[in-house]
């Protein structure tokens, strides 16, 4: 076997080990027996119970809301900070913005944690947005960096034909930045609708995220139906659709966008 077909191999294999508890637990939604493993029959009853659930209801609408603000706010200032960049050069923004990607997440959310605190900030919304979006903010400016070394000689063409600064950027930068935007905006959105660490460092009590709950729910399984193990199945299912959607739709975007 040569070593390209050992690699293929050795890739199929780490993808069988990330997907097949994905799927375990997507089969396991729709399993009528509320304990795991035991295999009772095929139902739909765990998605219906999720109609009645109040609860996730209220963490899915945190959940959308802290997501899509957070994620506007990061790729905005990002946008603004790359449009000063010029080459791949890297630039005192550059040693403050890539630190907290490699940082230890547990780290950061302990010094938002301990800033809300001796600010005498509310834990809540507010806390978990702010929070979501400093750490955003870092992936989007890398993001937005990388896409725009690539139309810099557009831009200065049109400065040099006599475009002002706001119809370069409404004309040129825009409509050749968007692709990097939907990237930064897709990206950012999944970081903040999936977060679990930063968010319970940043909660206050009584506000909850959909990550937050599942977390709650599977750490007391059973003190409710709603925390049985096949309900919360359903729920982390309905999760993890929403953000494999996401990213199928940039891709198509993507795809698109290039021709194919």
């Amino acid at each position: 076997m040569s070593s390209k077909q050992l690699l293929r191999v050795y890739t199929y294999v780490i993808a069988l080990l990330l997907y097949i508890p994905i799927a375990f637990m997507v089969v396991s939604s729709f399993n009528s027996s509320p304990y795991i493993g035991v295999w009772e029959g095929f139902t739909t009853y765990w998605y219906q119970l999720l109609l009645r659930d109040s609860e996730a209801h209220i963490a899915l609408v945190n959940s959308l809301t802290i997501a899509i603000v957070s994620s506007t706010l990061s790729v905005s200032t990002a946008l603004l900070a790359a449009l000063q960049v010029r080459g791949r050069r890297l630039t005192a923004v550059d040693a403050l913005v890539y630190p907290p990607i490699v940082m230890p997440e547990v780290a950061e959310a302990v010094a938002l944690f301990l800033a809300f605190t001796y600010l005498g900030v509310e834990k809540g919304w507010l806390t978990v947005m702010l929070g979501h979006t400093a750490f955003n903010l870092a992936f989007a400016y890398v993001t937005l960096t990388v896409s725009r070394v690539r139309f810099e000689e557009l831009e200065d063409a049109a400065r040099t034909l006599g475009a002002g600064r706001l119809q370069t950027f409404k004309d040129i930068i825009l409509p050749l930045a968007m692709p990097g935007i939907v990237a930064a905006l897709a990206i950012t959105f999944l970081l903040s609708f999936t977060n679990f660490i930063k968010t319970l460092f940043t909660t206050g009590p009584g506000f909850y995220t959909l990550p937050i709950l599942i977390w709650n729910r599977a750490r007391r399984p059973g003190i409710s139906e709603f925390a049985s193990q096949n309900a919360l199945n359903a729920l982390a299912t309905l999760v993890t659709l929403t953000a494999l959607s996401i990213a199928v739709a940039y891709t198509a975007y993507m795809l698109r966008k290039a021709g194919r």
